[in-house]
């Protein structure tokens, strides 16, 4: 689950960076975890003797899992959506088109 939640992250953060929308996912990503599942990615991923207590604190609140699941699963319908409507989505996107 740690690995999961931190690849979760690294697919936000393309998600920002390619200026994807979605009312759904746009919403969840307004959540106060979201800085803390940044944080609990780099405590996985670049180990140190602080780690700890990031990576402890993420599974304290149930809150917290029900919110990735949730994220998980928006961000896995839009991008379906997305794919599903390709020539579509090229034509909305000029900036697409030029790559």
């Amino acid at each position: 689950m740690m690995v999961h939640l931190g690849l979760l992250y690294a697919v936000i953060e393309a998600w920002g960076r390619w200026h994807f929308t979605d009312a759904r996912v746009d919403e969840l990503l307004k959540a106060p975890f979201l800085e803390d599942l940044r944080d609990f990615r780099n405590a996985i991923f670049h180990v140190s003797v602080a780690a700890e207590a990031r990576v402890l604190r993420w599974g304290a609140e149930p809150d917290r899992i029900v919110w990735s699941q949730d994220v998980e699963s928006a961000l896995r319908a839009a991008i379906l959506d997305w794919n599903a409507n390709l020539a579509e989505r090229i034509e909305q996107h000029p900036r697409v088109k030029e790559r």
